[in-house]
C-alpha cells in the first residue's frame, strides 16, 4: 500500500525543536476553522473503509475502528492521553492489505463512556476486549499491541497482565525513567469548557506537550474528530477529569517493566521532550528483550503527527509484514 499511495521515498519533515520555555503553541488557530490542504495520501487513508463498533467493559461502553478482513493477523492501536482513535485513521490502513486492526476509545476519551475511575490494569482489559469482539485472536499468528505516549504505558500493562496473548508491544515515546525520577507530567484538569462554535474550539485546540509541527492537515483530523457538538456550542470529547479520577502513580512504570516477558520494541521522536537522550538510555537498557530501538529523526513526541511516513516504516520493519 505503501507504493500505491505514491510515498514510497517521502521525504522527511525536519523540525525545530520547541523548547519548554516557548510559549503556548496553537497550530490551528490561525485556519479560522477552515481545512487546511492535505496531501493525496492522506485523503486515501482516510477514504479505507472501517466499521465502529463498541462493546462493554466494567458497565462502560467502549467504542473501537476495525479496518481489514476477519481471519487475518491482529494488530492492535491504542492512543496517547485524552486523545483518540482518530489519531491512527492515517496510520492504520497502511498494513489493512495484510491485517486486521483495531484502534479504540479508552474510556474517558473519545467516544468511550466515563467512569468514576481510571487505571492500567481496566485499560488493559478494554483492549482485550475489543481485540477479541473483533477477532484478533481468530489467526493462528498472535496481534501485536501498539501504544503512543499515554497509551504506551497501556501497552505496557497489557503486556504485565496478558502478555501470553500477544507476540509483543511496541511503545512510542512514552517515558520510562527510574522510578526515583519518574513522575505524572500531565495536567490535573484539561477541558471542560464549552466554545460558541467549532471553529472557536479548533482555534484553541494545542498539543501536549507544546510544539510545532507542519503537518496542520494531521493536526486539523485528530482535533476535529475530538470534538462534540453539544447544546450550546462545541466541547472536547474527553473526561475534563480523567487525571484527576487516573489511579495510577507513574512510578509504578519500572516495576511494571520487571514483570514483563513479552518482547517490547521501542520507538521515540529523536527530538522528543519527553524521551531525551538519557531517558532513551535508561528505556534500551530496561528492557533487555527489546529486538528494537528505534529513533526517528525529525519527530518531536508526537511521532504519528511529525513523521508519520516514518512511523509506518519504522512499524512495517518491526512487524516483518513484507509489504
Amino acid at each position: 500500500m505503501i507504493d500505491e499511495l505514491g510515498v514510497k521515498g517521502y521525504p522527511l519533515l525536519m523540525k525545530k525543536p520547541t523548547k519548554a520555555t516557548d510559549k503556548l503553541i496553537l497550530p490551528l488557530a490561525v485556519l479560522d476553522g477552515v481545512k487546511p490542504v492535505a496531501p493525496g495520501w492522506f485523503a486515501k487513508c482516510v477514504e479505507t473503509p472501517a466499521t465502529d463498533a463498541s462493546t462493554e467493559v466494567s458497565g462502560v461502553n467502549i467504542r473501537y475502528r476495525v479496518w481489514g478482513e476477519a481471519g487475518k493477523p491482529g494488530l492492535i492501536f491504542v492512543h496517547g492521553g485524552v486523545a483518540h482513535k482518530g489519531w491512527w485513521d492515517f496510520i492504520v490502513p497502511f498494513f489493512v492489505p495484510h491485517f486486521r486492526v483495531v484502534a479504540l476509545d479508552l474510556s474517558g476519551m473519545g467516544e468511550s463512556g466515563w467512569r468514576e475511575t481510571y487505571n492500567v490494569e481496566l485499560y488493559a482489559d478494554e483492549v482485550l476486549a475489543c481485540a477479541t469482539a473483533a477477532g484478533l485472536f481468530d489467526n493462528a499468528q498472535k496481534p501485536w499491541v501498539i501504544g503512543h505516549s499515554f497509551g504506551g504505558f497501556v501497552a505496557l500493562g497489557f503486556a504485565a497482565k496478558f502478555g501470553q496473548q500477544i507476540q509483543g508491544a511496541v511503545v512510542i515515546d512514552s517515558p520510562i525513567r527510574p522510578a526515583d525520577k519518574q513522575e505524572r507530567s500531565a495536567p490535573k484538569t484539561r477541558g471542560g469548557k464549552l466554545y460558541g462554535s467549532e471553529a472557536a474550539a479548533l482555534a484553541r485546540f494545542r498539543l501536549l506537550p507544546s510544539q510545532q509541527c507542519e503537518n496542520l492537515f494531521l493536526i486539523d483530523h485528530i482535533a476535529r474528530h475530538g470534538l462534540k457538538q453539544v447544546d450550546g456550542g462545541w466541547k472536547w470529547r474527553f473526561d475534563p477529569e480523567l487525571w484527576p479520577k487516573m489511579r495510577y502513580d507513574m512510578r509504578a512504570a519500572i516495576e511494571t517493566v520487571s514483570a514483563i516477558t513479552t518482547p517490547i520494541t521501542l520507538i521515540r521522536g529523536e527530538r522528543s521532550a519527553l524521551v531525551n537522550d538519557e531517558v532513551w538510555q535508561f528505556m534500551k537498557q530496561a528492557f533487555p528483550l527489546s529486538q528494537h530501538h528505534v529513533s526517528i529523526p525529525g519527530a518531536q513526541h508526537h511521532v504519528m503527527l511529525d513523521q508519520p511516513l516514518a512511523l509506518v516504516s519504522s512499524l512495517r520493519t518491526i512487524l516483518g509484514s513484507g509489504i
